[in-house]
């Protein structure tokens, strides 16, 4: 916290300029789960509170521009280069009032005067009546208010919090005179963004000698005949009406006709509850911590009074298990040691066998009191959890039920997910304690609360047990009263039987991918890094040479000074370190230096040696000795599935490197270990093409259904079509250009796009997209009509109704406009997609099951599904895994899987097996 002033302190916050400042510095992204954009006010709130607690002020006033300014009277093109205020931040410039009314801070405005005239009037009449001031904005102009009781706040260049508070003497290092003569600078070297004419010719520079060297403007212009170089004088002579108008123009007026209310201006008699209310209504849970309390702190909202205890003894077990014989649903959730299932020692359970009644049963504590033995537990709640009269609610139920079932439990069977229900409702947030927050209104205890947090943070087996009883069932009250909110939303968006038969079911079948993880060759990483790190040092010294000199490749900094000042190489955007070395920067630069290549090279080997090829071998289980990753349900906005701990969903599917990585994956035939007494093999199934199968699904374009129908080569048909020439005549060349534009269409791809990948002309591309469209019409037919219903219901559907929501889709910015048009146009495609998949990992867990086989499911990638199989059911499990994948849902063409097995994931060889349909 910054040092407080022994005198009372007011804030003046220039409105506009803070709200320009996040209109620019945050995603346009960011919005509430219904659409409404709020990347400009969470920008403001959140600078806004951060000024409020760092420097604790007793008095605050915003202030904002007010129609016409007086300076416009005195030179008609002031600002006249500005373009309207974009209709997004005109949007949010509404809630932004709405929150400081709702924090008592009053706003002034006056007409003809903008913002930095107020500030300055408000700010000497302050110090006049014996304040601080502190004056927030992004704008360098108001830095002539600074004084000995007047500081300004400019925000860092990344990040507001890395604000600098300029008093007098920072002006003076940063200009080289004193605050009061930025005016005069201004009217030498102008202001673009004013539309402030300078003098021609003079820079910074010299316009900071300049006033170092003369007293005023006016002596400079007296003096004339003094100044050196001749042409600095003459520009002086010339401009000498122009810069004393520019001065008046730069020149804050310290005199307009606002008063300063101290008493209206106090900060700290705001209603937290009203405030609370609104960042509920735009989803600001993360800003709830840092509300300063009022002046009389009201009391937090917390979950309503209800029943909680904790079960300690056999009676207390009773009659928990009596409660549950007799109630129609409950809810439940663990505490444990871990985050990962497969590593987390479960500590206690909780269970709310209604919204207001709620238990918890320590099992694993280390703090010393009695608690029941596991087993006796396990016997008396088990039953239950699989019992078919009572209804099982969980947030995140497949980490709960993995953890319960290994630790000796019955696996829970999920009947209502509140997380994956909010997720398909399109929420932005879907963790409890938002969700709590946004629809309950409740502040829930944060765990930090509860165990702490960086190097005195406790593992919840510490933790008092009385406090972890409250937390506990304050989380699963929580999941039992959001059920009651969310079941009725998913019936009106029509989202249930995405829930119940796609979501829900596919709960059992990761748990038990994510309990059998899989096989990794340890040794074979171990080698693979050594040469590895050859190939690296290799590049290295190339690099290097190419150059001209050692630097440190992992630096931007130095990275970007050998790429743009040495090499002199075409610059992008600049950043906080020099000009940007991004990926996508240095793609765009591939043919433009053999340096870009190599340093390409260099990124990718060095980010797969510690990604997967030195990080996998640190990630097996010291039980199992496999690689358990986490499946993620409700992270990818399409539907996909995702993985962490470790992510094995980025792993190349093509090129050396990714099949050097694959082969890291084996079939475990360890002794002892295997599923089965004889070799066993990995199998993989693999959808073919599955999104273009579904383009020509959508489209009904019959060119696309005649090469499916007739199993053609879809890119060599392509080009077939586009080029104009026989299916036999097509090349390489041309194949590869149409399998570019084959899938780069369903992901809107443009010209630009399509010349980068491909090395065509921007021209050569537009045309060869023209011929594509012309020869599939139903392609670009189905393009614009999923373009205009996602602009006329703001989002968009798969074929099981998935949605996606899209909030920028009638955007004024075109990029966002067009951004959120591409996500129209490709999420019906890959999110029907992923919901194929997870239908046919449903369908075949249950079809393995059935069959007493002991193939199990391991992996699901991109689309892909990786097995375990016994060799002496090989084919019959490529059977029935290919037959249930390609009938798992009728389309106008073929569903085509490739079966391949092998002892490792890259050498994988086709198995022939054939298909009654």
């Amino acid at each position: 916290m910054t040092e407080r002033s022994s005198r009372s302190t007011l804030v003046l916050v220039d409105g506009h300029g803070l709200a320009y400042r996040a209109y620019h510095a945050l995603p346009p992204t960011l919005a509430t789960s219904s659409g409404e954009p709020t990347h400009v006010v969470f920008g403001f709130a959140s600078m806004l509170l951060e000024v409020l607690n760092d420097f604790q002020p007793d008095y605050v006033i915003v202030c904002f521009d007010s129609g016409k300014s007086f300076r416009q009277d005195l030179f008609r093109e002031y600002k006249a280069h500005r373009p309207e205020t974009p209709d997004d931040l005109k949007r949010q410039l509404d809630r932004i009032r709405q929150l400081l009314d709702a924090l008592a801070i009053p706003i002034v405005t006056s007409e003809g005067y903008e913002a930095d005239d107020l500030i300055g009037t408000l700010a000497r009449q302050a110090v006049e009546q014996g304040l601080d001031v502190l004056i927030v904005s992004g704008d360098t102009d108001l830095l002539q208010l600074v004084d000995e009781r007047v500081r300004v706040i400019l925000p860092g260049r990344q990040r507001f919090g890395d604000y600098r508070v300029y008093d007098r003497q920072a002006v003076l290092e940063r200009y080289g005179f004193t605050p009061e003569r930025l005016p005069e600078y201004k009217a030498l070297v102008g202001d673009p963004s004013d539309n402030i004419p300078g003098v021609p010719g003079i820079g910074e520079k010299t316009a900071a000698k300049l006033i170092q060297a003369f007293p005023s403007l006016e002596a400079l212009l007296e003096q004339l005949e003094t100044v050196e170089p001749a042409r600095v004088r003459e520009a002086l002579r010339a401009a000498r009406e122009t810069v004393l108008t520019s001065r008046s123009l730069a020149t804050i007026v310290r005199h307009t006709p606002v008063k300063l209310d101290l008493e209206r201006a106090r900060f700290g008699s705001f209603d937290r509850e009203r405030v609370l209310a609104l960042f509920r209504e735009l989803e600001f849970r993360s800003l709830v911590a840092r509300l300063p309390q009022p002046r009389q702190p009201a009391q937090r909202r917390t979950p309503p009074p209800s029943q909680r205890r904790a079960v300690f003894t056999e009676h207390d077990l009773e009659q928990l298990a009596g409660d549950l014989a007799s109630c129609q649903a409950f809810a439940l959730d663990v505490e444990t040691t871990a985050l990962h299932p497969m590593y987390a020692d479960l500590v206690g359970l909780a269970i709310a066998t209604a919204p207001d009644r709620s238990y918890y049963i320590p099992l694993g504590h280390t703090t010393g009191d009695a608690q029941l033995e596991p087993a006796r537990v396990v016997a008396t709640l088990g039953p239950y959890f699989r019992a078919e009269h009572i209804q099982r609610y969980a947030h995140n139920g497949k980490y709960d039920a993995l953890v319960l079932e290994r630790a000796g439990f019955p696996r829970p069977r999920i009947d209502f997910d509140t997380m994956i229900a909010a997720y398909l409702l399109g929420e932005n947030a879907v963790g409890l304690k938002e969700l709590a927050f946004t629809k309950l209104g409740w502040e829930m205890e944060e765990i930090t609360e509860l165990i702490g947090r960086g190097k005195k943070q406790l593992t919840m087996d510490r933790a008092e047990i009385a406090r972890v009883t409250h937390y506990a069932c304050a989380d699963v009250e929580a999941t039992h009263r959001l059920v009651d909110i969310l079941r009725p939303q998913l019936e009106h968006q029509n989202q249930v039987r995405l829930f119940t038969e796609i979501e829900l079911p596919l709960i059992d079948v990761l748990i038990d991918m994510e309990k059998a993880g899989v096989a990794i060759d340890v040794p074979y990483l171990r080698d693979l890094s050594k040469e590895l790190e050859r190939q690296l040092l290799q590049l290295e010294r190339r690099i290097y040479e190419l150059a001209g000199r050692p630097f440190n490749i992992n630096s931007p900094q130095q990275l970007s000074t050998i790429l743009f000042d040495e090499l002199r190489l075409p610059r992008g955007k600049r950043t906080k370190t020099g000009y940007s070395v991004a990926q996508e920067v240095l793609e765009s630069l591939r043919d433009a230096h053999p340096i870009v290549d190599a340093i390409l090279e260099y990124r990718q080997l060095a980010k797969l040696k510690s990604t997967y090829v030195d990080a996998l071998p640190e990630q097996v289980h010291p039980e199992t000795g496999r690689v358990h990753t986490i499946f993620h349900q409700t992270v990818a906005a399409t539907g996909r599935l995702s993985s962490s701990d470790p992510n094995l969903q980025n792993i190349p599917v093509r090129g050396d490197l990714g099949r050097a990585v694959r082969r890291a994956f084996v079939a475990d035939n360890r002794p002892g270990l295997r599923i089965a007494d004889e070799p066993i093999l990995l199998l993989s199934a693999d959808y073919s093409q599955i999104e273009l199968r579904l383009m020509a699904h959508f489209s009904q374009d019959p060119a696309l259904l005649r090469a499916f129908a007739e199993g053609k080569d879809i890119h060599a048909a392509t080009a077939s079509e586009v080029f104009g020439v026989p299916l036999e005549a097509v090349t390489p060349e041309m194949r590869r250009i149409a399998k570019t534009v084959n899938f780069g269409i369903m992901y809107g791809m443009q010209a630009y796009g399509l010349a980068r990948d491909t090395g065509m002309s921007r021209q050569e591309a537009q045309k060869f997209i023209e011929a594509y469209f012309q020869r599939f019409p139903g392609v670009a037919r189905y393009l614009e009509e999923t373009r205009q219903r996602a602009a006329e219901r703001g989002y968009v559907e798969t074929l099981f109704g998935r949605r996606r929501y899209l909030p920028e889709i009638n955007s004024s910015n075109p990029a966002r406009r067009q951004a959120a048009e591409r996500m129209a146009v490709n999420m019906p495609l890959q999110g029907t997609a992923a919901d194929i998949m997870k239908l046919a990992m449903i369908r075949i867990h249950r079809a393995l099951q059935e069959r007493g086989l002991k193939c199990r499911m391991l992996l699901q990638v991109h689309d892909e599904l990786v097995f375990e199989v016994p060799e002496s059911e090989l084919h019959t499990a490529a059977e029935l895994v290919t037959s249930v994948m390609s009938s798992v849902v009728e389309l106008t063409v073929p569903l085509e899987v490739d079966a391949k097995a092998g002892p490792n994931w890259a050498d994988l060889e086709p198995v022939h097996i054939k298909l009654s349909h």
